[in-house]
């Protein structure tokens, strides 16, 4: 998928770009690798730790109360919901890196995509507000 950031003349590659070629004349390409998730051996993803910060919240504490997050602190709700849960979570605990946090606590890839998608369902202004209601 591209992304075209406003305002500059750069584009942005989020998938394998290996084997392609760039031709524009005067344009200069720099290619970052990414961390690669593997599973283990035995096909379950690997655990990562909950933040301490997250784990100790009263907010994270409610999010599994109410039973939008399991025991194992994976969520029990569709991918939008998930993402826009985050983006209010890591809003209250003033949390920067959101989506990378989440993505390798979730083994999930693109939930800033996910958040997008959440913003054109009409479903997810109830869950939005489901949200306020369980966080105070």
């Amino acid at each position: 998928m591209n992304h075209f950031e406003a305002g500059s003349n750069c584009q942005v590659f989020n998938g394998n770009i290996t084997g392609c070629v760039f031709a524009m004349p005067g344009s200069t390409v720099t290619q970052q690798a990414t961390e690669a998730v593997t599973p283990q051996d035995d096909e379950q993803p690997q655990k990562v730790a909950i933040h301490e910060e997250l784990a100790n919240s009263e907010y994270w504490q409610k999010l599994k109360d109410a039973g939008l997050v399991d025991e194992h602190g994976q969520p029990t709700v569709s991918r939008p919901e998930a993402a826009l849960m985050v983006y209010v979570l890591a809003k209250r605990l003033h949390i920067v890196n959101k989506w990378k946090l989440f993505e390798r606590l979730w083994h999930r890839n693109n939930m800033r995509n996910d958040y997008n998608t959440a913003l054109n369902q009409q479903k997810s202004l109830e869950f939005q507000e489901k949200l306020k209601n369980i966080l105070g």
